[in-house]
Order: structure tokens, then C-alpha cells, then sequence
């Protein structure tokens, strides 16, 4: 009878520890999938931005979406995209008759978003704005 009980009590005790752990490892991932679809959403929105403000980089509300886009990106961004998101914008912007230049940083950026969600290529090609 005592070891029938002891039998049973550990393995509710067993069947508990295994539920917490459980839990805790789908909570853990929950937030892993929640954090990576935040940085999705951003970068994805800072993209756009940058789009629409190397077209028409006269418009004052592209502006305004591109800066703010970038500021999110300093608080959600991996430290690498943020190296590149600098280097772009330091040796690009502003500048005159940089298409190769323009393409190598906008690659290395592109890169390291996509490093970022752990979307890694071989042989990235390397990448550009098309203008029509």
C-alpha cells in the first residue's frame, strides 16, 4: 500500500515537473516567435521607407516615415543591421553618382537584416533600387 502511494505521488509530482517545463519552453518560444515577427514588421517598414524616399526624397512625409522607421530599428535591430544601417546611410546618403557604391551597402544591409531572422542565403546576389 505505502509504495502504491509513493508510486503515484511521484509520478504526479513527475507529470507536474514535465507540464512546467513544458510550458515554460512554449512560453520561451512564444516570445521568440513574437520577437522575430516584431523585427519582420519593422524591417519591413524601414525598407519601404527607404524605397519611397530614395524615390522621391524631396517628399517631406516619406521623410518623416523613414525616420521614423529608423528610430524603431535602433530599439528592435540586431547590432550588425545597425552597423550596416549606419554605414548605408553615412556613405550614401547625400552623395552624388554612387550606383556601385550605393549597391555593395544596400547588400550589406539587406544581408544583415536577413541574417537577422535567420534567413541566410549562399551567394546573396547583390542587390539595388531599381528607378522606372
Amino acid at each position: 500500500m505505502i509504495t502504491n502511494s509513493l508510486i503515484s505521488i511521484t509520478g504526479a509530482v513527475a507529470a507536474v515537473v514535465i507540464s512546467l517545463v513544458g510550458a515554460r519552453h512554449n512560453f520561451r518560444y512564444n516570445i521568440l516567435l513574437q520577437n522575430r515577427k516584431l523585427k519582420e514588421d519593422h524591417y519591413v517598414a524601414y525598407l519601404e521607407a527607404l524605397h519611397n524616399l530614395s524615390t522621391q526624397n524631396i517628399n517631406r512625409e516619406f521623410g518623416e516615415k523613414f525616420v521614423m522607421a529608423r528610430s524603431k530599428l535602433l530599439i528592435i535591430a540586431d547590432e550588425n543591421v545597425i552597423k550596416e544601417m549606419l554605414s548605408y546611410e553615412h556613405n550614401v546618403f547625400g552623395k552624388e553618382d554612387l550606383n556601385q557604391v550605393h549597391d555593395i551597402y544596400l547588400t550589406a544591409l539587406i544581408t544583415a537584416i536577413r541574417h537577422d531572422l535567420k534567413l541566410v542565403d549562399k551567394d546573396f546576389p547583390k542587390i539595388n533600387f531599381k528607378k522606372l
